[in-house]
């Protein structure tokens, strides 16, 4: 049997040994808990920074490594892991109360508090934020520079607890901040841009080191407008947004080379998240205003990374890179662009969302699993046991976080770096930038919030993940089984999506137990509609599951012609071939399955 023209849409080819798997009798529930992994998270949270040095948290994290943190540039004045400065702290701080939410938990603990703490400190009287500046330019110097990077990050997090609480002093600090922003921002007539993520002073740009290239990406600014716009009303932030988004279409930054995005196809060079960080936002604004022209561009971009990727959520540190290495915090940029462009009137984007959750980011939360116990207590034999024993209890104050990069099958990206276990962040083995946690927790907290939106139309349930909400009860079930189960809460019209790759002709309803006619409707006829839905329906949607091989050649390593294979059920990956040759992400699915 061929593979049927609506999965070919949405997997590249090649597709050979299709069938439809055969679902079990009884349903089996997914055993995907997102709340489960908002609770390890915490951990990982809470575990990464120092109380003794006023919350500092660690960036340069080598989970085989006796220690397994050892920073990247000498420490100075200002901090040990310097390169955490500004960087690695405010991308935690924006996750703690996400977590907590998806947890439910409701009170911020003193870790929690000390690091908000702590970025808060970074503002001075010019509203922005000053930081010893490692984290942009990868290297130890004296002094402080302005931040557009970790102000706008921290100007995210005060929106949402204005949102939050309504505190009028927060909107006015918000305000401050943004208006801050703003004045810093250099014109091209009516379009804004800055140097990239180069750190400000005095009218300068500090272009050194990793900002020769950073400087010359996009700036992460249009999210912070928008998401602060988006938070109190303020209209001179959306218009700021669409000042920076168009200067990023109309090509106004200079000195940019190749790292600039071509217009008709997405393609750029370089660093895929300084990309994605900042097209992110570009697809939130074109969401939100329901305008094509920027949504069609973050479009290309989003379409541009999965070429270069995996239809399962691996997407590349570089383009073009030496080896295939992926990066958690790209993984997160696309989920976040995925499920706005999902929202701006493409549905099948969630799929991908889905299917990144699903495969990378779930396999890639770091834990103490017994093969990567064996692996560390090979790698460190010749090491006393106690030694060892402390170790592998200091790692489980990392645990939850997420390995930043993986191969397509193996957390070990770096064996021969000079050798496995070996201190310092590229030489253990296992790399995992203290960027990457927080990120990956943002795909988590993306996804779990889109689960379930209220919209004008009604209740739509977007992705097929178990959540509790206060609109719906979602069941998820395990990804052979091909079916959703929904118990409405709420009366109104309920839009149930299954999989853009399964057949339309295949979908059925019950409603209360009882067959009813199938009918279409939402975006792109992409859901089945259930109108009248009274509190306390159950709603089950099925659909037939595709069993398959999908094989590719991956692009990001030029001149490497070997073929990645990956075998599917549905949305879910059961084996990758090349196999890890240490820690398999997939081995634990291939048995689920």
């Amino acid at each position: 049997m061929h593979p049927n023209f609506t999965l070919t849409q949405s997997f590249r080819p090649q597709i050979e040994d299709y069938t439809i798997a055969e679902p079990s009798p009884t349903p089996r529930p997914d055993d995907l808990d997102l709340a489960a992994m908002a609770r390890a998270a915490l951990n990982y949270l809470r575990g990464n920074p120092d109380p003794a040095r006023n919350y500092e948290c660690k960036f340069a994290l080598g989970p085989l490594g006796i220690p397994c943190h050892v920073p990247i540039s000498p420490s100075n004045e200002y901090g040990f892991d310097v390169v955490s400065l500004g960087d690695t702290d405010a991308r935690m701080n924006t996750q703690y109360a996400h977590m907590r939410e998806m947890a439910g938990e409701a009170e911020a603990d003193p870790v929690e508090r000390g690091v908000f703490q702590r970025v808060l400190g970074y503002l001075r009287e010019d509203h922005l934020c000053w930081v010893n500046p490692g984290a942009c330019i990868g290297e130890t110097i004296p002094g402080e520079w302005a931040l557009t990077w970790t102000t706008g990050k921290l100007l995210c997090r005060l929106a949402e607890m204005y949102k939050l609480t309504g505190d009028q002093e927060l909107r006015r600090r918000c305000r401050n901040i943004f208006l801050a922003l703003r004045r810093i921002a250099l014109w091209d007539g009516k379009r804004a841009f800055y140097w990239g993520i180069a750190p400000y002073k005095d009218g300068q740009w500090l272009i050194r080191n990793w900002t020769t290239s950073h400087g010359r990406n996009y700036p992460f600014i249009v999210e912070p407008c928008v998401r602060y716009y988006e938070c109190t009303g303020d209209e001179e932030a959306l218009a700021l947004a669409r000042a920076f988004a168009d200067g990023f279409l109309d090509e106004v930054q200079p000195e940019m080379g190749s790292h600039r995005i071509a217009p008709e196809t997405g393609a750029f060079a370089g660093h895929v998240h300084c990309h994605t960080h900042a097209v992110w936002g570009v697809a939130h604004l074109g969401a939100l205003l329901g305008e094509e022209r920027y949504l069609a561009w973050a479009r290309r971009v989003h379409d541009f990374v999965v070429s270069v990727g995996t239809d399962y959520g691996w997407y590349p540190e570089f383009v073009p890179q030496g080896e295939y290495r992926s990066e958690v915090c790209v993984v997160g940029d696309m989920v976040s662009l995925g499920s706005w462009l999902a929202r701006g009137g493409r549905p099948e984007y969630w799929d991908v969302v889905e299917r990144t959750i699903r495969n990378e980011i779930r396999r890639s939360q770091f834990a103490l699993t017994p093969a990567f116990v064996a692996l560390f207590e090979q790698v460190h034999k010749d090491k006393p046991g106690d030694v060892v024993r402390r170790a592998l209890q200091d790692l489980r104050r990392i645990e939850g976080g997420f390995v930043a990069q993986s191969t397509f099958d193996d957390w070990v990206s770096y064996p021969d770096n000079p050798k496995l276990g070996t201190p310092g962040l590229s030489s253990n083995g296992i790399h995992m930038m203290g960027c990457c946690p927080p990120e990956g927790m943002r795909a988590l907290y993306e996804a779990w919030t889109d689960i379930v939106e209220k919209r004008p139309e009604g209740i739509f349930v977007n992705l097929c993940f178990t959540r509790e909400h206060e609109h719906a009860r979602v069941t998820a079930f395990h990804p052979g089984d091909g079916q959703l189960r929904v118990e409405a809460k709420t009366a109104g019209t309920y839009f149930l999506r299954p999989p853009s790759w399964s057949e339309r002709a295949d979908w059925t309803l019950t409603r209360n137990g009882s067959p009813v006619p199938t009918l279409w409707g939402g975006p792109r006829q992409a859901y089945v509609v259930c109108r009248d839905v009274e509190p306390g329906e159950q709603l089950v949607v099925r659909w037939r599951v595709p069993e398959f091989t999908q094989t590719y050649l991956p692009t990001s390593v030029p001149g490497r012609t070997e073929p990645i294979e990956v075998r599917w059920l549905g949305s879910q990956v059961t084996r990758v071939e090349p196999s890890a040759r240490y820690l398999s992400k997939f081995a634990q699915a291939s048995r689920e399955a």
